[in-house]
């Protein structure tokens, strides 16, 4: 696979990595910018695309988490982080925005629910990770555990105790309606 097909191919998990840890828009984009840097500079060889995708992972988290980790860059994440006006523009049927270009559009685009984003900035930087690696990369636990240098079974209790948080979160801000859960 050339390099501009395989930056194609990872592009939006990348950057749905980086906008989880990082909680807006413009940490993402460098983090985003970061992995893609690092991956034209090192040229890393895959074995297969299994490969390529745990690459990529680790080295997206691993940026979110030397970029993030700086006291210049360390700021409380507001549940506020998008308006509403800015939430239509990014779902799909939302007036003129129906070519979705940027990252964040896709991601939007593709998750249908800005609600879940809000509810998701709530939580920690490690929670939204966990969720995000869990539930949208669909990784096991045992491969989250690994990435993250972590007993599986503290990343099992990790993402229960983010889950539960969660859905309180859902539950006090009344989002389980609004998503029809």
């Amino acid at each position: 696979m050339t390099p501009e097909n395989r930056i194609r191919a990872y592009s939006d998990m990348v950057y749905r990595i980086a906008f989880a840890r990082a909680g807006n828009k413009e940490d993402a984009d460098d983090i985003y910018q970061e992995v893609f840097l690092r991956y034209i500079r090192k040229a890393p060889e895959f074995r297969d695309e299994e490969h390529a995708k745990a690459w990529f992972i680790k080295v997206a988290v691993n940026c979110s988490r030397k970029f993030l980790g700086g006291t210049v860059r360390k700021r409380e994440v507001s549940g506020e982080w998008m308006t509403e006006t800015e939430t239509e523009m990014y779902l799909p049927g939302s007036g003129e925005k129906g070519s979705l270009q940027t990252p964040e559009e896709r991601i939007f685009a593709d998750e249908g629910k800005a609600e879940l984003y809000r509810e998701l900035q709530k939580l920690s930087p490690d929670a939204r990770l966990l969720i995000h690696l869990y539930y949208f990369e669909e990784m096991k636990t045992a491969e989250i555990a690994k990435l993250m240098h972590r007993k599986e079974s503290t990343v099992r209790v990790q993402l229960a105790r983010a889950r539960e948080k969660l859905k309180a979160q859902f539950e006090a801000d009344g989002v389980l309606e609004l998503l029809h859960v």
